[in-house]
């Protein structure tokens, strides 16, 4: 006789195949590279003093932040890397830099946005060939929350990272809906240590989560929110102890989307053992097919990539002179 609490065969096979059917509604596939090309570098004199912080390609243009300078935002042309202008002063005064300038990327649009003007804006700028920079409107935020790895979809939806809460939130900026992506956190208090931190960026219909600490990258629908592909190793990692900063592997350090591919900057080293790092750049079609791995002879730990002039743009603080630039075709 069966039990009350025992659910019945049939149905016990309902729920099987939906959870097994749910967890399997989106591709999987794994990071294998056939090819590896080593880059090097060319390193390009800085004459202003810049400590950069942020990249982004705008036009013809690759706009620094650099929140220990004043003025805090610094054009060049591409691909020469020749200085054109720089802007955003620092102050409390009108149209002044309250803050530290970070940028929202806006793939598809000419115009340039910074956040940073105070807490709850978005300043909308046009940038000329000739490097010369106009300020367009000021978009206003229902508020301000930690905002990371921002991006500004058609004027209209805003996209960022909460890393502390591991949430990824998109902001319809004209009907005022929001929904979000929210990760799975670990049973700890220190959100640093979470073994589901990463990072984000978006192509403009394609949202793409790298982990920090294994190897593995999601990419999402971005008008769904819904996972689409996963890529992964199949390897199953430790999760980080909380507070141990001397045992933490990191894995992906730096997330890059172009219109054409993404760019996933991968580490996995052990920095007890290994004196040097030496990531490589991973390359992948939107649909996460693996296209080629690049290996550097200087590492660029912050980095931008012009698809359209075949570069990467980067910098790395051992030189801080320099900014980098590699050739890609």
């Amino acid at each position: 006789m069966l039990g009350k609490h025992l659910i019945p065969l049939f149905l016990l096979t309902v729920v099987v195949s939906f959870l097994l059917s749910s967890c399997s509604s989106f591709d999987k596939k794994r990071s294998e590279f056939g090819e590896i090309k080593h880059l090097k570098s060319e390193m390009v004199d800085l004459r202003e003093i810049i400590s950069p912080d942020f990249m982004t390609l705008k036009g013809n243009c690759l706009v620094i932040s650099s929140s220990k300078s004043n003025p805090t935002v610094f054009v060049y042309s591409t691909p020469s890397l020749e200085f054109m202008s720089n802007f955003g002063t620092k102050g409390g005064g009108p149209g002044e830099i309250k803050l530290f300038p970070m940028f929202c990327e806006s793939p598809g649009s000419a115009n340039l946005y910074v956040w940073g003007y105070s807490p709850i804006t978005i300043k909308k700028i046009s940038i000329s060939e000739s490097g010369e920079v106009e300020y367009n409107e000021d978009i206003t935020l229902k508020g301000y929350e930690a905002f990371n790895n921002m991006a500004i979809i058609r004027d209209s939806i805003f996209v960022f990272y909460l890393p502390d809460n591991l949430t990824v939130k998109k902001y319809d900026l004209v009907n005022k809906n929001e929904s979000s992506i929210i990760l799975p956190n670990d049973n700890h208090r220190e959100s640093y240590f979470y073994s589901n931190r990463g990072y984000i960026a978006t192509s403009g219909s394609t949202l793409v989560y790298s982990y920090l600490f294994k190897r593995q990258i999601d990419i999402y629908d971005l008008s769904t929110l819904k996972l689409k592909t996963r890529i992964s190793d199949g390897e199953k990692y430790p999760k980080p102890a909380p507070g141990d900063f001397s045992s933490l592997i990191y894995h992906y350090i730096g997330l890059y989307a172009g219109e054409k591919y993404f760019y996933a900057l991968y580490d996995g080293e052990d920095r007890k053992t290994v004196l040097k790092p030496s990531a490589f750049l991973e390359v992948y079609d939107y649909d996460g097919n693996p296209i080629i791995k690049y290996s550097f002879d200087i590492l660029p730990y912050l980095f931008v990539v012009d698809e359209d002039n075949g570069k990467i743009y980067g910098f790395n603080n051992e030189y801080e002179d320099n900014l980098l630039r590699y050739d890609l075709k």
